[in-house]
């Protein structure tokens, strides 16, 4: 089997973060990466990432550095559109903002008021609420309070329409709209926005609106709205995971939906109950629902979905019996017929790398990955979880919140070059924290319906 290679070369704790994003230039010669100061704690608001890019001779050129990072979707830097300018989001003041550097001068060319979590190839950036991401337990960045920490919907809070170029600003879309967005808003609690993605043509947003309810549990509803900020639509609620758009109208994402709690909580018994009561409930109807041995795999009404972009979609499956476990999933930009993905670690703590080829529901094996057996320091790590919603610290204890949080937790999030012939992902199974590359040239040339 082909063997993976190290992107990220020299020493120290590299990384990259999500799956959603390119981390290739237009021109393929510059790779995107953030040095990590310590990777067993969860980011420092006191410590800043180094912000950088490997050229073509694998030298790693820091242009600066940032204070708006987590491990699992590292600073949301990503290039603009054709140019060798790229975005990365860092502390501005009192606020989460952004910075442009120019990889051509090697320096920062602009700083933003205004974060972006994805932003379009004519400079569009697309933000969301990094402190009450931070605040729910989400994705967000350490050290800055959430201000709308006391309203469960705010108004003045959502997602940002930034345009890089102009400097006009605008608020795209807010939480109590969505909230409010065919459904009570009063039945859910500490209601947010996570996980933007633009599909491929740029003119429609999909994103995650999630709530937390009063049985403990928190609900996801997956939407989309036009980047004008019109026709917003919810196409699935229940839980849901990770999705890449397919093409313009398609989201494949993996979950559950219409489940008997998600029916359960949709009733009218479920509204009049006392919060105690039900989250008892809830404990005996999960047994009575689902039994059986532990994992993804056993829990048969999970399934990767395949949503058209409609109101209430009625969901297909895009690999039934194929890929059957949560993982992180990226079409390829020039074929999206082929989708690049990893699994969670099993009870070996492994993660397997795979490609799948839709038209063909064919499966492939790339590599596996052990994580490393390395726990967070807690004596430090814990002080960095401060400001962390205390329901959201019951429900985990300290030591997995910390390490979720800390760069020892190393999904391997991979993402396609832009011309279809290379895979990075980030791994920890040689000890560091590295970035790695998978040439998948040979395998998606040798199907005659490739047409990179």
């Amino acid at each position: 089997m082909q063997q993976e290679f190290i992107l990220s070369a020299g020493k120290g704790d590299f990384f990259f973060g999500f799956h959603d994003l390119v981390a290739w230039n237009a021109g393929g010669d510059k790779l995107l990466a953030l040095q990590s100061p310590d990777i067993t704690v969860p980011p420092d608001p006191r410590v800043s990432c180094g912000v950088g890019y490997f050229d073509a001779a694998q030298q790693f050129h820091q242009l600066g550095s940032t204070y708006a990072y987590n491990y699992p979707q590292g600073a949301r830097q990503q290039w603009i559109g054709e140019t060798d300018t790229f975005i990365v989001n860092d502390r501005v003041g009192d606020k989460w903002g952004a910075r442009i550097y120019d990889a051509g001068e090697d320096k920062c060319v602009s700083v933003l008021p205004v974060p972006a979590h994805v932003i379009t190839d004519e400079g569009i950036a697309f933000g969301i609420d990094y402190a009450r991401l931070f605040r729910l337990g989400g994705y967000g960045y350490t050290g800055l309070p959430d201000k709308q920490a006391h309203v469960h919907a705010p108004v003045d809070s959502g997602i940002t329409k930034y345009n890089v170029y102009t400097g006009e600003e605008s608020l795209l879309l807010s939480i109590a709209t969505v909230a409010n967005y065919r459904m009570n808003p009063s039945l859910g609690r500490h209601h947010y926005i996570t996980h933007l993605l633009l599909n491929p043509s740029q003119n429609r947003l999909a994103f995650l609106h999630r709530y937390k309810l009063k049985d403990g549990g928190e609900t996801t509803r997956l939407m989309t709205i036009g980047t004008d900020g019109s026709d917003l639509k919810c196409l699935a609620t229940g839980f849901l995971s990770h999705f890449d758009w397919k093409d313009d109208a398609h989201i494949a994402i993996w979950g559950r939906t219409g489940s008997g709690i998600e029916k359960l909580r949709g009733s009218l018994l479920y509204k009049m109950m006392p919060a105690g009561l039900i989250s008892n409930g809830k404990k005996v109807l999960k047994k009575l629902l689902y039994h059986g041995e532990k994992g993804a795999k056993a829990v048969a009404t999970f399934n990767w979905l395949l949503l058209a972009d409609v109101n209430d979609a009625v969901p297909a499956l895009l690999a039934k019996d194929i890929i059957t476990e949560d993982g992180h999933p990226m079409f390829c930009p020039v074929d999206r017929d082929w989708m690049i993905c990893d699994t969670y670690p099993n009870q070996q703590g492994i993660r397997t790398l795979f490609l799948f080829q839709y038209s063909t529901q064919q499966k492939t094996t790339l590599g596996t990955y052990r994580m490393i057996d390395t726990k967070p320091d807690m004596k430090v790590a814990g002080a960095l979880l401060k400001g962390v919603e205390e329901e959201v610290l019951k429900a985990f204890s300290p030591e997995q919140m910390a390490f979720t949080r800390s760069g020892l937790h190393c999904d391997l999030h991979p993402r396609w070059k832009r011309d279809g012939s290379l895979v990075a992902f980030d791994s920890i199974h040689e000890g560091s924290r590295l970035i790695y590359g998978y040439d998948v040239s040979s395998i998606i040339h040798a199907n005659k319906n490739v047409l990179v």
